[in-house]
């Protein structure tokens, strides 16, 4: 009965199928491992898309990890394109994270309502879209204005809300990954709770599939107490292509190396793979006293392995 009623609809021209019709695919792991444990795997490879956005304050390595990604999903081969919305691409700091910047197409929309119109034209044909940023794309209204106009109140959130349904038009049947950049901006006139919120309205975030605050947390700092990089917080505040609200650091030094060392070594300790006994470490045959030792112990063939084993004990 159901199936009759299906294929009549399917003659009076409404697309109609079964689930288990809906492609997908194994997610990809982007390489770094803090954001595929909050990503809860990887990236989304299924009909609709996976639409993440990472945002947080500035200088808090949202392009970097979005560079990552780019130089991930090059590397498996896929068509890639950077909306460079700030004009802050450098092709310099890319390379050292191992982005092709040869076989990746830069695009510099002049107005937020132009690149919608990109977007709905590029899902069909592109694997990968990073927009940077949702912050700095300007409404024609604001371009055309003057100054000291002040008709321009919530003017992105009022174009953003249709190009939110015209973009879920456009991603049936396509896969594509959308990575979106944003900021966190202080709320005006706000007495009570937290004063912070990315810009762009409410259309958009239910748009996302994913959500990931970025937070700088403690410095690296060298022998000589000099700040060599970061600790960086990831919080995900929303994931519909799994679970949601992990939390996870990673250390992130400024010459571009993202480690996943720390990550991976207290991920050991809560999932049983790694062995702790005071402050002595044991992993197999690897045991020693202390963080810097037993890590220095571990060989390449090690992580690898103590990856793949959490990674099942995860699923």
């Amino acid at each position: 009965m159901v199936k009759k009623i299906a294929k009549e609809l399917k003659k009076l021209g409404y697309k109609i199928k079964m689930a288990s019709e809906i492609k997908q695919s194994e997610k990809i792991k982007t390489g770094v491992f803090a954001l595929d444990y909050v990503l809860d795997g990887g990236i989304y490879q299924g009909e609709g898309g996976h639409r993440i956005e990472l945002y947080g304050k500035e200088s808090s390595c949202k392009t970097t990890f979005a560079l990552q990604i780019v130089a991930k999903l090059q590397k498996l081969g896929k068509k890639c394109i950077y909306i460079n919305a700030e004009q802050s691409y450098d092709k310099p700091w890319a390379a050292k994270l191992g982005v092709d910047s040869d076989k990746l197409y830069i695009t510099e929309p002049e107005s937020l309502e132009q690149a919608g119109d990109m977007l709905c034209d590029l899902i069909p044909e592109y694997d990968l879209i990073v927009v940077d940023s949702i912050a700095s794309l300007i409404p024609q209204e604001e371009l055309d204005g003057t100054m000291v106009d002040k008709k321009f109140m919530a003017s992105q959130a009022k174009i953003l809300s249709p190009m939110m349904r015209k973009l879920y038009s456009s991603l049936k049947e396509h896969t594509p990954t959308i990575v979106f950049i944003n900021q966190l901006r202080e709320k005006v006139g706000v007495m009570y709770g937290n004063p912070l919120d990315t810009p762009g309205g409410r259309a958009i975030k239910h748009f996302y599939n994913t959500r990931v605050e970025f937070r700088l947390g403690k410095p690296i700092q060298n022998k000589d107490k000099d700040k060599i990089g970061y600790e960086i917080n990831l919080n995900c505040t929303k994931n519909k292509r799994g679970k949601p609200y992990r939390t996870a650091v990673v250390d992130f030094y400024m010459e571009g190396k993202i480690d996943n060392m720390k990550s991976l070594f207290y991920s050991g300790i809560k999932y049983g793979l790694i062995e702790q006994k005071g402050s002595y470490y044991s992993y197999k045959e690897i045991s020693e006293q202390g963080f810097d030792n037993f890590v220095s112990k571990l060989k390449d063939k090690d992580i690898e392995e103590l990856e793949k084993e959490i990674w099942k004990r995860i699923k």
